[in-house]
């Protein structure tokens, strides 16, 4: 990365994560079931971590309410933005690899914060109504596509999106609490177009 500004390390660095974001997903959340090691140090091995991080996931696909404790998350991201930052700045300079690992970071962070919101609120513009459309298309409809939860690049560039089209068929024991009218236990009217319970 030589001329690389850090303002450009950061946004490469942010980049990266929603690469991450896609490979982990499609890859480890989707790949071969894993089960996880017995002993405390296999666990915190990297096979130990991909095999929990497949647990985890394959729990959210069965009850999309569920999600892994935040400081598991905190754990694995300071972590994994340490090594990253560190190998970074080995090769490029302690300025850029810190700021592609803090561009890293944050995006992990948007990422955690999108994915629950997706789940737990309500969309309150395009973006948070094609997001969530996007991403509940792959828990109900087709979970070997939409691996991108903040953005479908990769999901395009990979060939593993699936168009969003309305409506959308939820098992109502699975759909998000945003959706359902408590009265009537019908879809609510602001989102009848985009989703049918089941």
């Amino acid at each position: 990365m030589p001329r690389m500004t850090s303002p450009l390390a950061f946004a490469v660095g942010a980049l990266g994560w929603t690469a991450a974001e896609y490979a982990l997903h499609r890859l480890v959340g989707h790949g071969p079931r894993r089960r996880r090691p017995a002993r405390w140090y296999q666990r915190i091995s990297p096979s130990g971590l991909l095999a929990e991080f497949n647990e985890e996931h394959l729990a959210h696909h069965a009850d999309p309410t569920y999600f892994a404790p935040t400081s598991r998350k905190a754990v694995a991201a300071v972590v994994s933005t340490t090594l990253v930052g560190a190998a970074l700045s080995a090769l490029v300079g302690p300025r850029r690899g810190c700021s592609f690992a803090v561009g890293f970071g944050a995006m992990y962070v948007t990422y955690e914060v999108l994915h629950r919101v997706i789940h737990t609120h309500p969309p309150t513009g395009p973006y948070s109504r094609w997001a969530r459309q996007h991403h509940l298309l792959h828990h109900f409809r087709a979970p070997r596509l939409n691996h991108g939860v903040t953005t479908p690049i990769w999901d395009h560039v990979f060939n593993t999106v699936a168009p969003v089209s309305a409506p959308l068929r939820v098992p109502s024991k699975l759909a998000p609490v945003w959706m359902i009218d408590p009265a009537t236990g019908a879809v609510r009217a602001p989102y009848g177009d985009d989703y049918n319970v089941v």
